[in-house]
């Protein structure tokens, strides 16, 4: 039968004992000890800085916090609570996002970070016609969304048969994409090559 033994961290837990443990500490007062040792905590965040790196490992674990945020704040009405009332509290000290001025740097990157969260699915140059049909048509975003992916299937269609309607080259430039001259060969008015080859190469 597994025995258990308090927490030796000083937090009064009641913790099992198993072959492989390596402490007598629980995972909260380990970690504690880790964070107080300066070249444990240095070698902590050259790991996670290194698993950070990684694209994938860092979505993953972005989505895996943020799911756990929500659920911590839907379900404990103590913790959304507790979080409002921060909040308050931060906003009145006139730091963090109040003491950002409209228009500054931090809330342009936040801005446009939100955006990206929100409307990643969805092409540049079709996000401004997709709040057009939020605001004035009234759907629902669902009914939105299918319609842009809609117009954007009809692009690439249009893409592969080689033509583009007018609609959808007046987005396009309105997004800022450049419309040039089409390229078309004519003959040269001189008749020697520009290459410099010796007529006894030919």
């Amino acid at each position: 039968m597994t025995g258990t033994f308090e927490c030796e961290g000083g937090c009064g837990r009641e913790l099992k004992e198993f072959k492989r443990r390596k402490t007598r500490l629980c995972r909260n007062c380990c970690a504690a000890v880790i964070a107080r040792d300066p070249a444990k905590a240095a070698k902590a965040s050259a790991t996670i800085k290194r698993l950070y790196q990684d694209p994938v490992f860092r979505s993953r674990q972005q989505r895996a916090c943020k799911a756990g945020v929500q659920a911590s704040i839907a379900n404990n009405p103590a913790e959304r609570e507790r979080r409002r009332l921060s909040g308050k509290a931060l906003a009145a000290t006139g730091l963090g996002h109040a003491a950002q001025t409209p228009g500054s740097e931090p809330r342009i990157r936040a801005g446009k970070s939100h955006t990206e969260t929100v409307l990643g699915w969805c092409p540049p140059h079709l996000r401004d016609e997709y709040r057009k049909i939020l605001g004035r048509q009234g759907m629902r975003k669902e009914d939105a969304r299918r319609k842009i992916e809609e117009m954007m299937a009809a692009e690439v269609a249009s893409r592969r048969n080689g033509r583009m309607s007018f609609e959808e080259q007046l987005r396009r430039a309105n997004a800022g994409v450049a419309v040039v001259r089409k390229f078309e060969p004519r003959k040269p008015d001189h008749d020697f090559t520009l290459g410099g080859v010796a007529t006894g190469m030919i």
